[in-house]
């Protein structure tokens, strides 16, 4: 019998955002439901908890909607690349990985950060994630999708808007030391989602049980249509 894993972490007004993304709210709509029942509604930022960015995220051409059943479900890869704060995962690294990450895989890196998703500094800024190599070896795998337990697979370093809301952590000595070619400005949203490669952002949940497998996963947005990305619910099936 088939057993089914959830790997999405819970979404809520408490969950993990930078001081510029606004707080999730939630209204419950009384009046609309004389018979009893309860209708909410939600103001949320399409980017918070576990979330799918679709290449229109980065102005390409293809949004949440178009993005295939075919390439969201399928066979994949739960990877253990366990790092520090601000580490880095290459080329070299997702080369020696078990399973080995095959052509068209979906692909989960497992940090070990999605165990910090409740001391949100600590998620939200000092996360690792892949260097320029990383990127371009995963794009030449032609995988289906590249997800992570970290805010982004994108390293922090990439992110340079980061410094202007935080300059107290990246001082000018942390932003001297960051090697530019390496970790080239946004370089790992640019690169995969031109290429139709979605990101999926903020794994967590059973993700510790599958990782080191090679299973089905699945991440199924709503159909917004002509949108950027979307919560999504990510679930592995052994």
């Amino acid at each position: 019998m088939a057993k089914y894993f959830d790997l999405t972490q819970p979404l809520w007004k408490y969950s993990p955002r930078t001081a510029r993304e606004p707080e999730m709210e939630t209204t419950e709509l009384m009046s609309l439901v004389p018979n009893g029942s309860i209708a909410n509604v939600i103001r949320v930022l399409l980017h918070a908890g576990t979330h799918i960015d679709a290449p229109r995220h980065f102005g390409f051409k293809m949004t949440l909607d178009e993005i295939p059943l075919e390439v969201l479900c399928g066979t994949g890869v739960v990877v253990d690349v366990t790092r520090d704060a601000w580490g880095v995962i290459t080329a070299k690294d997702l080369d020696k990985v078990t399973p080995k990450i095959e052509e068209g895989d979906r692909v989960i890196l497992n940090t070990g950060w999605h165990r910090f998703y409740d001391d949100h500094q600590k998620y939200m800024i000092y996360y690792p994630g892949l260097d320029k190599s990383g990127v371009d070896w995963l794009l030449e795998k032609k995988v289906s999708w590249v997800g992570s337990d970290t805010p982004s697979p994108e390293h922090r370093f990439n992110l340079s808007y980061i410094e202007s809301i935080r300059p107290d952590i990246f001082t000018e000595e942390v932003r001297a030391s960051i090697d530019r070619k390496r970790f080239p400005n946004r370089y790992c949203h640019l690169t995969l989602l031109a290429n139709n490669i979605p990101m999926v952002e903020q794994v967590g949940g059973a993700i510790d049980e599958v990782t080191g497998k090679r299973l089905t996963l699945m991440a199924i947005p709503p159909k917004y249509k002509m949108l950027e990305a979307a919560q999504v619910r990510v679930f592995a099936i052994m």
